[in-house]
């Protein structure tokens, strides 16, 4: 099975009231197999949840495409 690595974005903004807001974004792709595969398209979401096991993610693809 293909693995994909996770990136991290981290960024300050001031506010116009003077506070910092700190943002920090995780980013990771799908393997181009698995996507198509599951028929991905630009319409299909992805809803992430945590599995009953230790370190197990689960991963429920919706087709929101045109039928």
């Amino acid at each position: 099975m293909p693995e994909t690595t996770v990136s991290v974005t981290e960024s300050t903004t001031t506010n116009p009231d003077g506070d910092d807001y700190h943002r920090k974004q995780y980013r990771t792709t799908i393997p181009k197999d698995l996507a198509e595969f599951f028929d991905m398209v630009r319409e299909t979401t992805l809803e992430w949840s945590i599995g009953g096991a230790s370190n197990k993610l689960e991963i429920t693809i919706h087709d929101n495409g045109e039928e």
